[in-house]
């Protein structure tokens, strides 16, 4: 009768405010008052539980949230839990496990390749990057909201005491949840901040309707003190605070999710907890690096009437206000023994927290290591998980996108360089160029409007363009306008840094080029049937481009003067084109047709390029295959060339054009040691004119390629001996 009282009176005080700014009408709040005397006396009904834990941590990075990302790090840990009100917790963590992707992108190792080593490295990290403190939430939430440590400053949770004073709430609509023996309606309720607070959430809470539980919680954090709380009470400390803040959230934003499912057709429990961190890289990379960590509850137990038993006493000073947190080696005498070496003896780990104790056992290394898990350890997600995964952030970004701009540090405008060529640039038509972007958000969400600017300093020539941007959920569109430079093919890098270094270095410049003036649509799709596909229709006015250029540094062991810049068709056209890329594991294989129609003239080019890496007698190795044809009328700018660092080495770029091309590299490492690594190859191509050009040479490999200095020759037929510095990172 007390809670019906309490519902009773909650109710008709809060629907008094239902005209105000906290509920958007008077069911939202009805519902809002039956949630809040819900989340005040929790889930009385359960005692106790046991069930298994699960957690998934994940580094990747990729050109945008939503685009198909590459894993650079995972983490996963198996653990058996145990609750008993009013809070206490015990876990056992029984297996740790990691795989390093990154490791192996950077030392371009195959699985069979150091396998032993890359499995210690493993392990060990298996061990120290193990989460060793209570890093889900157990139960229901409480005032605030905390998941896995962050964010630093616990935020206000939208059913709390006093809540209404700091949020907005509506009822959004509603979804029937299908169980085994009865079917629950959940309705969801949108929560805003009234305002910008200290550390808040905005987002929404899903509803049982028959018993106001919370079903489901997603949110995004936002605040000003989420990631530091001022260290005095000055206005000095707070503006500090605040200003540290805000340069953290222009470019890490933080979002959770938290899921319940109904046990025993009875109890609400957690089911599913989801914290993503995104960090936005936006100058010279333009990256996202997304951290995501998945937590599961499966194999409940719930009201065994066991308590627990925990292996540590706790210390008697042993305080909420003056929490501490104990670690005890296990397996007796631990004298003369590293630090290192008594964890990993195995360990608990013990503290207390609000109406109760925690402790966490964590085995020896050896136990961890070998536990027997009943799945295989995959670096990709299943298509179920990434799914779901998937739908939680496209949920997230909405809300966030949403939000004021300044309340999730996200500014309005700022200067935009995407690569590190937008900055600087030199080829053999502008010479060295400077340029310049700043982009701006106009309000719909998703969207960026970008302007750039660059100034060729050989051609005296301004270019730029005008580009409106969506990078979406579904994929990234882009309308332009543009004056630039363009190159002929769709392999060659004339236009990245590790060009401009190589002409600038070596006057070597690796690609054709002419000036197109113009505008269109380009599209590349992020999900569906489309991933990964990309597309792109445009309305163009092609000329030629003939300025002599040359190398001031090259001139100092050569002419440092560039081979001449043929001219192309020069006509108006419609130009079109689409490719699409595979990727199975480290195979990459792209696709890609264009067509350039105008004035009756009409001509299309299609092409493809697969790179093989492989491992033979320990040594790596990479086969790149490429080729082309060309049919309809000729357009200069359409055919296809061999003869340079992306077909055959040894001979300048060009030196064979023709309406069909083929060409063959071999790159075998002659070292184990892929961080710095001497490399033979040799390459093979023609364009059907003649027998076929062959090249070979020697280089020396940094980071797997990132930079290589290679000396190559052509042998059939003779050319003289040439060097190149070759980068392939950062664009």
């Amino acid at each position: 009768m007390g809670g019906v009282a309490l519902v009773a009176a909650l109710a008709v005080i809060l629907s008094q405010q239902a005209d105000t700014s906290t509920f958007a009408d008077r069911a939202t709040a009805e519902l809002f008052a039956r949630a809040r005397v819900r989340h005040i006396r929790q889930d009385s009904l359960v005692k106790d539980y046991r069930a298994r834990v699960r957690t998934r941590i994940e580094a990747a990075s990729g050109r945008s949230r939503f685009a198909r990302l590459t894993s650079l790090f995972v983490h996963e840990t198996d653990a058996r839990v145990a609750w008993q009100s009013p809070n206490d917790l015990r876990v056992e963590v029984r297996g740790a496990r990691t795989a390093i992707p990154l490791l192996r992108m950077v030392r371009g190792l195959t699985r069979d390749l150091d396998e032993e080593v890359d499995r210690q490295l493993a392990n060990g990290l298996s061990y120290e990057a193990l989460l060793d403190r209570p890093w889900f939430i157990p139960r229901a939430l409480g005032d605030s909201i905390r998941l896995m440590g962050v964010p630093d400053r616990a935020a206000l949770h939208p059913l709390a005491t006093r809540s209404e004073r700091e949020y907005h709430y509506a009822i959004v609509d509603s979804v029937a949840l299908r169980l085994q023996t009865r079917t629950v309606r959940a309705i969801r309720m949108r929560v805003t901040p009234e305002r910008l607070g200290p550390s808040m959430v905005a987002g929404e809470i899903w509803l049982d309707s028959e018993t106001a539980d919370v079903v489901r919680l997603t949110v995004v954090f936002v605040g000003e003190y989420l990631w530091e709380e001022p260290q005095g009470n000055s206005p000095e400390d707070s503006a500090k605070a605040r200003n540290a803040n805000k340069w953290a959230n222009r470019f890490l934003t933080t979002d959770a999710e938290i899921e319940y499912a109904l046990v025993n057709e009875l109890f609400w429990m957690p089911r599913r907890q989801v914290l993503l961190q995104t960090l936005r890289i936006p100058w010279i990379v333009n990256a996202t690096v997304p951290v995501r960590a998945v937590t599961t509850f499966e194999d409940y137990e719930v009201n065994t009437g066991r308590q627990i038993s925990f292996d540590v006493p706790l210390v008697e000073d042993d305080t909420v206000e003056a929490p501490r947190v104990h670690r005890q080696v296990k397996g007796g005498d631990t004298q003369g023994e590293s630090r290192g070496e008594r964890w990993k003896r195995g360990y608990y780990q013990v503290g207390v927290w609000d109406d109760g104790r925690w402790e966490v056992s964590v085995p020896p290394a050896d136990s961890l290591i070998d536990y027997a898990w009943e799945t295989e350890f995959r670096v990709s997600l299943d298509v179920e998980e990434e799914r779901r995964l998937r739908e939680s952030i496209v949920s997230l970004a909405t809300i966030e996108e949403e939000l004021p701009s300044q309340w999730i540090g996200r500014p309005r405008g700022l200067i935009a360089w995407e690569q590190v060529s937008d900055l600087f640039r030199f080829n053999r038509v502008q010479g060295p160029s400077l340029g310049l972007g700043y982009q701006w958000r106009p309000g719909p969400n998703f969207t960026t409007l970008m302007i750039t600017g660059r100034f060729g300093f050989a051609d005296l020539r301004p270019t730029g363009s005008l580009t409106w941007r969506r990078d979406g959920p579904g994929g990234w569109l882009e309308i332009s306008g543009f004056r630039r430079i363009q190159e002929f093919e769709p392999w060659t890098a004339g236009l990245s840094i590790g060009n401009s270094l190589n002409a600038l270095f070596t006057a070597h410049d690796d690609a054709d080029y002419y000036l197109t003036l113009g505008g269109g649509v380009a599209y590349t799709g992020n999900d569906g049937i489309l991933r990964d596909v990309e597309m792109g229709a445009f309305f163009e006015r092609h000329r030629s481009t003939q300025v002599e250029s040359g190398s001031v540094i090259a001139d100092l062991w050569g002419s440092g003067d560039f081979a001449f810049n043929p001219p192309v068709t020069d006509r108006d056209f419609f130009r079109g084109w689409l490719a699409r890329v595979f990727r199975l594991g480290p195979v990459e294989w792209r696709n890609a047709a264009e067509v350039l129609a105008g004035e009756a003239t009409v001509s299309a080019r299609l092409s493809t390029a697969l790179r093989l890496p492989f491992v033979v007698a320990n040594r790596t190795g990479t086969l790149t295959l490429r080729g082309g044809l060309t049919r309809g009328d000729e357009i200069t700018q359409l055919l296809l060339r061999a003869g340079g660092p992306q077909t055959v080495r040894g001979y300048t770029y060009g030196t064979r054009v023709g309406r069909e091309f083929w060409s063959g590299q071999l790159d075998l490492a002659l070292t184990r040691n892929a961080f710095v690594a001497p490399v033979a190859f040799v390459d093979v191509g023609d364009t059907f004119t003649s027998d076929p050009l062959v090249g070979l040479g020697a280089g020396l490999s940094v980071l797997n390629g990132t930079i290589r200095f290679n000396l190559s020759k052509g042998v059939n037929p003779g050319s003289d001996l040439r060097f190149d510095l070759l980068f392939r990172a950062p664009r």
